[in-house]
């Protein structure tokens, strides 16, 4: 049986379009639970924010729609998988998650101009794209006690604010190939501009040895984060994050960890600025 890579992310972190770009290297196969659920919108006449709130007391479109994504376990072809839900039904598959920051993706859709997907306002948009994501969680939540936005369900992040879909499709592959070989592999690719720091000074001497030592492809300390309602917050390995910027990298490799009193400190300072 062939592996699969199941693919979800923010709306408008660029899934279609790395999942095009893998189809064309890889080979494989494309599935997307969101041109379905754009098809039944358009059939009820509604927007597609307006569907996924009809949809938290409808279940049974979910439903039909999660009976595909349980069928495609047995079916021995390599799949690209575009779903919210493909990492919770479709067993064994590489669990990949896209992000990007709020104003990005915004921009990303209201350029995509889907029908029903944005207002006419940057602004109007963030806040529209949010309601979908919020009205997608509790869904979600409600019907199979799973949370979509937690991203320790997933072996793989990768933020796609300011990276090429070349540069996003050229990572998920390396990482694909990676997970072959230990699928314990779990792991965040994060852009330096999009990860919040504390306040503590930073030795600046060390980020400068360690950031030689990147250049010199030696290994440095791992850098761990933490995730809360889309941000990032560094947990340790300050001045090896601040390497990879030193070096002009288009991303930080970090290890996800679950919140602690510290990073409760420094978001509660930000969320006060």
């Amino acid at each position: 049986m062939q592996d699969k890579i199941s693919l979800a992310g923010d709306l408008g972190s660029g899934k279609s379009t790395v999942s095009s770009i893998l189809v064309k290297r890889i080979g494989a196969e494309y599935y997307s639970t969101g041109a379905i659920v754009r098809s039944i919108a358009e059939k009820h006449g509604m927007s597609v924010v307006e569907l996924n709130v009809y949809m938290e007391t409808h279940p049974e479109i979910d439903h039909e729609i999660d009976d595909g994504l349980k069928a495609l376990s047995d079916v021995d072809k390599l799949l690209i998988i575009d779903s919210r839900m493909a990492w919770h039904f479709t067993s064994g598959t590489f669990k990949v998650y896209l992000s990007a920051d709020p104003e990005t993706t915004a921009l990303r859709i209201m350029g995509a101009n889907r029908v029903g997907e944005h207002a006419s306002t940057l602004e109007e948009t963030v806040k529209e794209t949010r309601r979908r994501r919020d009205s997608e969680r509790k869904r979600y939540m409600t019907q199979y006690g799973v949370d979509i936005k937690d991203l320790m369900n997933y072996s793989l992040i990768i933020d796609t604010s300011n990276a090429t879909p070349d540069e996003v499709a050229d990572r998920l592959i390396k990482s694909f190939y990676e997970w072959q070989e230990n699928k314990d592999v779990k792991i965040a690719y994060l852009s330096p501009e999009r990860i919040y720091y504390p306040d503590d000074a930073a030795d600046m001497e060390s980020a400068s040895v360690l950031a030689a030592a990147l250049d010199s492809g030696e290994r440095i300390p791992e850098v761990t984060v933490t995730e809360r309602d889309g941000e990032f917050y560094l947990v340790s390995g300050y001045e090896s994050a601040l390497a990879y910027g030193l070096n002009m990298h288009t991303f930080i490799p970090a290890r996800l960890v679950r919140s602690d009193i510290q990073t409760e400190n420094y978001v509660q300072m930000k969320n006060s600025l």
